[in-house]
């Protein structure tokens, strides 16, 4: 398994809020409550986080011992560049939505295709192009 995969593994919109939230501190309970899951799902999520290194674990000593995570340096810094990555993709994939848009465009205004073709294409391009306008 090359690095990629190794990454991809560990790459899911739970585990990436769950990193988020743990730029403060936290026990499982806490974060099985916040993500309505099971603790032991939130365990699960933790020991992968935490065999990559994004995540660290401090044991609260008390009458009862208590094991509390929080985000890594490493955690951290991977979480950022992976958002700036996405970001850069998604503006990425926004340029050339607008770039096909104004070629349609020019190709209505320069009578290369009728209204109708103009409509449909157009429509179409919105369709493929709308999961990153939502974001």
């Amino acid at each position: 398994m090359g690095p990629l995969e190794r990454i991809a593994n560990v790459i899911s919109p739970l585990r990436m809020e769950i990193l988020r939230s743990l730029r403060k501190e936290a026990h499982p309970e806490e974060l099985a409550r916040e993500f309505g899951i099971t603790r032991q799902a939130v365990d699960k999520h933790l020991s992968i986080l935490y065999r990559y290194g994004f995540v660290d674990k401090r044991i609260r000593e008390g009458p009862r011992p208590m094991v509390f995570y929080r985000i890594t340096s490493d955690g951290e810094e991977f979480l950022h560049n992976f958002e700036d990555l996405v970001e850069g993709h998604i503006m990425n994939i926004r340029k050339r939505y607008k770039d096909e848009l104004f070629s349609l465009d020019r190709m209505l205004v320069d009578g290369e295709i009728s209204e109708g073709e103009y409509r449909n294409k157009r429509k179409a391009l919105s369709k493929r192009f709308e999961w990153v306008m939502e974001v």
